[in-house]
């Protein structure tokens, strides 16, 4: 009888959103009114931006900061994570003989890596090395590689064993068999994910931005530390044409023609960035002397004064904060698109749902701290709200590319509006949403360390006492901890996205 029961995804999809009664509740406690004005000039500025000619200069020197670390981060983590993506992958293994148990070092080493946040990275190796550009784009590459290379190897995981087979019967020179399998695969997922990753990329820039690496989040923090809203407004609706011309720039190009030029010109591109990125990356490395971190005995003389309770209790406020935030994550978007589904309600939350990824999520939390005290709900709701802005927006796509005579037919025969488009629309889209918002959580875990530092929550806290402290003994536990939870995480979403799969 057990096995004849099925999961309702649509329960299951709306459930999540019943951590905001607690939540709620401690933030109601936590209120206090003197903020509201400060909010709402907030609110206001965005429709009055400021608007000269220094202010325009400088939006374009930090445009060209930005599109300088974002886009080089980008391709860098994308060629590498080809090439990782292929080593970590199981026909790389079978064509050129070599053992297996490379491929579960690589992938292991590629795991860790990527359990930490670009932001962390990008904290400690400020800390090592001293703030400039190089941070920033190194701290962006080493979690993109790690993510990029999974994806590309689960794709080449795909292909048929037979092609391998046939290829291998005919004696072709084995290089040439490699790249005769994965060469579509490869590309199919550049066009369906790495163009993406370059969004995430700028995004990723400007957070880092905000703790002093440079571009346009720089110029948006120090605006907001100046109550300059204004001026703020004018740097994140700068930020906004940026992503946007960019994702239109990346629409144009056709990447289904594979002809011979194509083809010689991404093999050309992919070697330029090899040849000048390693010496890049080497000459930083060992050009740049240790501002802070002088020798690798520090790590083991340092003293630690985080007590085993205190631990503990950082853990689990990182733990709980990942699963308040994953819960408005994934129940918000279809409750309000659910309740408001006229065409006007929808506009409205598509531009409500855009600020929310606009607006880096430090800001947006300083920005509730202006009427709300400093605690893991406030965290838990800022991280929720982002995360959320971008699981409606996937859920606006799929709903708008489905099928609607379901949902014609149900309204035809007097069914309420609601009703339907519950049962005709959203109840197709469920298990993919839920499959989509289980990876989601896996970044929302990693996420945790930007509201931590300046929400004074969790282990991305305590991180950045220890790292202002050079308490290095205290930064490695806690990045073995964050790191811990992360990869466990991530198991326990794979299992869940394989359920749903």
């Amino acid at each position: 009888m057990f096995n004849k029961l099925k999961l309702n995804y649509i329960s299951i999809s709306f459930l999540p959103i019943l951590v905001c009664i607690p939540l709620g509740c401690q933030l109601i406690t936590n209120l206090h009114f003197e903020g509201f004005d400060l909010f709402k000039e907030f609110f206001i500025s965005a429709f009055n931006p400021k608007i000269d000619d220094e202010i325009i200069i400088s939006v374009i020197n930090r445009l060209n900061e930005t599109i300088l670390i974002s886009f080089f981060s980008w391709l860098v983590s994308i060629i590498f994570g080809v090439i990782f993506g292929i080593l970590s992958s199981n026909i790389f293994y079978k064509i050129f003989n070599i053992p297996i148990f490379l491929n579960s070092i690589i992938r292991f080493f590629l795991t860790i890596i990527r359990s930490i946040h670009e932001v962390v990275w990008g904290i400690l190796l400020m800390q090592i090395y001293g703030i400039n550009y190089s941070i920033g784009i190194i701290a962006i590459c080493i979690p993109y590689i790690a993510v990029n290379s999974k994806v590309f190897a689960e794709q080449l995981e795909t292909i048929d064993y037979k092609s391998f087979e046939s290829i291998n019967q005919i004696n072709a020179p084995k290089f040439s068999s490699l790249l005769t399998l994965i060469w579509n695969p490869i590309i199919n997922t550049f066009k369906n994910f790495g163009l993406y990753r370059l969004e995430c990329s700028i995004r990723s820039t400007v957070i880092l931005g905000l703790f002093g690496i440079g571009g346009i989040g720089t110029s948006i923090f120090l605006s907001f530390q100046t109550l300059n809203f204004r001026e703020l407004w004018t740097y994140l609706w700068s930020l906004a044409i940026l992503i946007i011309l960019s994702g239109l720039i990346f629409k144009k190009i056709n990447f289904n023609n594979t002809n011979k030029i194509q083809s010689i010109f991404f093999i050309a591109v992919f070697f330029i960035t090899i040849l000048l990125s390693i010496p890049y990356f080497l000459y930083f490395v060992f050009n740049n002397n240790f501002e802070n971190f002088n020798s690798v005995s520090t790590l083991f003389k340092s003293s630690s004064d985080l007590g085993l309770f205190d631990f503990l209790k950082l853990i689990l406020e990182t733990i709980i904060l990942s699963l308040l935030s994953t819960g408005i994550a994934i129940g918000l978007p279809p409750l309000v698109i659910g309740i408001f589904n006229s065409n006007t309600s929808k506009i409205l939350i598509r531009i409500f749902a855009f600020l929310l990824r606009l607006i880096p999520t430090p800001v947006m939390l300083l920005i509730l701290l202006t009427f709300n005290n400093p605690s893991l709900s406030l965290a838990a709701l800022t991280l929720g709200l982002h995360n959320a802005g971008i699981t409606s927006k996937l859920l606006f796509t799929n709903l708008d590319s489905q099928d609607k005579r379901n949902y014609i037919a149900m309204k035809s025969l007097g069914i309420s509006k609601k009703t339907s488009w519950l049962l005709g629309l959203f109840s197709q889209q469920a298990k993919s949403y839920l499959a989509y918002c289980a990876y989601r959580s896996d970044i929302i875990i990693r996420e945790t360390a930007i509201v931590g530092v300046i929400g004074s929550v969790g282990l991305g806290w305590q991180l950045q006492e220890s790292l202002s402290s050079f308490a290095w003994q205290e930064v490695t536990t806690v990045l073995l901890a964050y790191s811990s939870i992360a990869i466990i995480g991530e198991l326990i979403n794979g299992k869940i996205k394989d359920g749903l799969t």
